[in-house]
């Protein structure tokens, strides 16, 4: 029988560009759906680049996952799994402790960058395929999301642990767009059913993979 691989999906909470964060909000989703192919574990993150790799190992420890999805939000129009993961902190836009950074490594010395490694051609097709607005993306800026995709994918390096990790951009919600609408622009949105069935869709495709990983070895 082939071992349900454990399946970690993290959403950013709070800051300054989304109170009501729509990942932590389709992380919470996804918390309470039923899954026959893999166990799923559902977290909210805090937007603190200086605890970031406490929280990293401390969910590792406790649920030693096989795959990890971080979810993070994107004023884009649709849902977007990140390619890369460059070793650079720059943002003015601060995070929940007010820090703001400039041009700083996530790791001093640490490599230029790190690849994802989810299966996100894949989970491009699949979104496509159910009439979902999705594409694959290069760049996940400079600010938490894209130090999640290189702190996951340095710290597997560095415990040699076979971690299938990365993350996924989602669009803001109505709910939060319909606030900023008084002078008639505005943001992409995505409903939340939507978006949370978009990343059930990511979760499917990378439980495949890792049941058939699962198979070979």
């Amino acid at each position: 029988m082939t071992q349900k691989p454990t399946i970690l999906v993290s959403g950013y909470g709070s800051w300054a560009k989304a109170k009501n964060n729509p990942a932590a909000q389709v992380a919470a989703r996804l918390g309470q759906e039923e899954f026959d192919g893999c166990k799923v574990v559902t977290v909210e993150l805090s937007v603190d680049t200086y605890s970031l790799q406490d929280q990293v190992n401390e969910l590792l420890d406790r649920h030693q996952p096989d795959g990890w999805i971080g979810l993070g939000v994107s004023s884009a129009a649709l849902v977007e799994p990140e390619m890369v993961g460059i070793n650079w902190r720059h943002f003015n836009v601060p995070d929940v402790a007010d820090v703001k950074l400039q041009a700083t490594p996530i790791i001093a010395g640490g490599p230029a960058a790190y690849n994802a490694t989810l299966p996100c051609e894949d989970m491009v097709a699949a979104m496509r395929a159910r009439g979902i607005p999705a594409a694959r993306s290069f760049s996940a800026g400079t600010h938490l999301c894209n130090q999640l995709i290189y702190t996951l994918a340095h710290t597997a390096k560095l415990r040699d642990i076979d971690l299938r990790s990365g993350f996924v951009h989602v669009p803001q919600s109505p709910e939060n767009i319909a606030k900023k609408c008084d002078f008639g622009v505005a943001e992409p949105s995505m409903d939340l059913a939507v978006t949370t069935k978009a990343i059930r869709v990511c979760v499917e495709v990378l439980a495949a993979q890792l049941r058939a990983r699962n198979d070979i070895q």
